[in-house]
């Protein structure tokens, strides 16, 4: 058996004491730069996911992707700060990891398109917003989005009211969307009036098809009159619909009026303008016009039309 001295036997130890301490140092080391350095940190910050958030209202919103459950998402965007959705709103989204810190427009690429629910004067097959609240001047009405189908309007009409025969105005408005291009609406347009200690009722019932997205669709539309005292009027009037969005801010749109009468054969009302479109609203400028108007003003009579977000 080899018999180890007591020098070497300290020897060995002390070596044994001093790798694990040189061991331990280095661990101290690497561990306290790694919390100090700051590249490291900054490289988290680097790798955050940028996501653009499509919602089925046609809204567009960008930014840094921070949490989402099953109620909300939530991102960041560098000009309005944090930006909570609901998750039952979203209709896509996009995600683009990068490896450098991307900067958030300060602008979105589209402006959101807040009404799409309405043309000129009649409806599409889709709704103001869930919760929205929208003032609009054909009639001068407001609107609540009380769900993603339902809308209410109520109003008057401040010409009639100067002239001192009120008329007051009720607008429900049901859409459904069958999918992401065929969309049904239903809807009234009913008005009480009142003159001389009297009062009279009437309301245009109105139902038809959507067929396209917020920005590009076509709407046709079947109205049926109704008078108090008289009932459903039998003669029909129809409507066909457009919108065409062309740029970032802008949208042509016409909206037609076919009324057919057995003796004069078809009576056309044509409309069609311009909408501009802002974060919080749409203003339109369009031109009414058919032969007999056309006689008189070749491009038709103007008129101006605004919706707001409140």
């Amino acid at each position: 058996m080899k018999i180890v001295s007591y020098s070497t036997l300290k020897t060995y130890h002390m070596k044994k004491l001093f790798l694990i301490f040189a061991l331990f140092v280095g661990i101290v080391t690497i561990s306290h730069a790694q919390i100090e350095d700051q590249k490291i940190e900054d490289s988290e910050i680097a790798t955050k996911s940028i996501v653009i958030v499509y919602t089925k209202t046609g809204e567009i919103y960008r930014g840094y992707f921070i949490s989402q459950n099953k109620d909300f998402l939530v991102i960041e965007n560098e000009t309005v700060g944090k930006i909570t959705i609901p998750t039952d709103r979203i209709k896509k989204i996009e995600s683009t990891d990068s490896n450098a810190k991307l900067k958030v427009d300060s602008e979105p690429e589209e402006v959101n398109n807040i009404n799409s629910a309405k043309y000129f004067f009649g409806s599409s097959g889709f709704n103001f917003e869930k919760g929205g609240n929208y003032l609009t001047n054909n009639f001068m009405s407001y609107h609540r989005g009380v769900s993603e189908n339902f809308s209410i309007g109520i109003g008057t009409s401040l010409v009639t009211l100067v002239a001192g025969l009120p008329i007051f105005y009720i607008n429900p408005h049901y859409t459904y969307s069958f999918n992401e291009n065929l969309h049904f609406k239903a809807g009234v347009d009913a008005f009480i009036g009142f003159a001389e200690g009297e009062s009279g009722i009437a309301a245009l019932l109105n139902t038809g098809l959507t067929i396209g997205t917020p920005d590009l669709n076509l709407t046709g539309t079947v109205y049926y009159g109704a008078l108090s005292g008289i009932g459903l009027v039998n003669q029909p009037i129809f409507s066909v619909a457009g919108m065409a969005r062309v740029s970032k801010k802008l949208a042509l749109v016409s909206e037609n009026l076919l009324v057919p009468n057995v003796d004069s054969g078809v009576f056309f009302l044509g409309s069609y303008g311009l909408r501009y479109l802002t974060d919080n609203g749409s203003f339109d400028f369009f031109f009414v016009n058919n032969r007999a108007i056309a006689e008189i003003f070749i491009i038709g009579f103007p008129g101006f039309g605004f919706t707001l977000k409140l």
